[in-house]
C-alpha cells in the first residue's frame, strides 16, 4: 500500500479531475461516468485521493439516501495506481464519514462483487432498498452513454450492502 497517500474531501476546484479519474476507468462498464457539472452538483459526497506529489489518484462518493442508509459510488482510482489499496482507504473513509453521520448501513452497486465483498459487502437483492433509492439509480441510468443502458438495466450489477461499525 503507498503510504503517501491522503484522503480529503473534495472541493468545486476538484470535480474536474473527478470526472477526470472517472472517464480513465471508461473501460469499466460497472463505473457511471459524470461530467465535471454533475460532479460540482454532489460534491459534498466525494472524497479524493492524492498521491505524495498531490497528484488526484482516486476518488469515492457516500451519497446520504435517509437517516440511516447512504450508498458508496465512484470508486475509482486511476489506472496506474490500482492495487495498491486505494480503493480500500476511499471506502473506509465513506465508512468513517457514515458512522460520524449517524448511517447504519451502506450499500453500492457494482460490476466487482468479489472487490467489495473483501470488505464486508453481502449481496442483496435491489428490492430490498427504497422505492425512492431505486428510482434515483434508474434515473441515473438514463444519464450514462446509451450503451451502458441495457447492462444497468437487466442484471450486471450486484447490488450489496453492509452495517457500519458505531462510534
Amino acid at each position: 500500500m503507498d503510504q503517501g497517500i491522503t484522503i480529503s474531501p473534495a472541493t468545486t476546484g476538484d470535480a474536474a479531475a473527478i470526472s477526470a479519474i472517472l472517464a480513465a476507468n471508461h473501460d469499466d462498464p460497472g463505473l457511471f461516468q459524470k461530467s465535471p457539472e454533475a460532479v460540482v452538483q454532489a460534491i459534498e459526497d466525494f472524497f479524493v485521493a492524492r498521491n505524495g506529489a498531490g497528484e488526484m489518484v482516486g476518488c469515492a462518493g457516500l451519497h446520504r439516501e435517509s437517516l440511516t442508509l447512504a450508498e458508496v459510488y465512484a470508486v475509482a482510482v486511476i489506472p496506474k495506481c490500482q492495487g495498491q489499496g486505494i480503493g480500500r482507504q476511499l471506502v473506509s473513509c465513506c465508512e468513517r464519514r457514515a458512522t460520524e453521520d449517524g448511517i447504519r448501513d451502506v450499500w453500492l452497486a457494482t460490476i466487482k462483487p468479489e472487490y467489495f465483498s473483501r470488505y464486508g459487502f453481502r449481496t442483496i437483492s435491489r428490492w430490498e432498498l427504497p422505492a425512492p433509492v431505486l428510482l434515483r439509480k434508474l434515473t441515473q441510468v438514463f444519464e450514462q452513454p446509451s450503451g451502458r443502458w441495457m447492462g444497468a438495466l437487466f442484471g450486471r450489477h450486484t447490488f450489496m450492502r453492509r452495517a457500519v461499525a458505531r462510534s
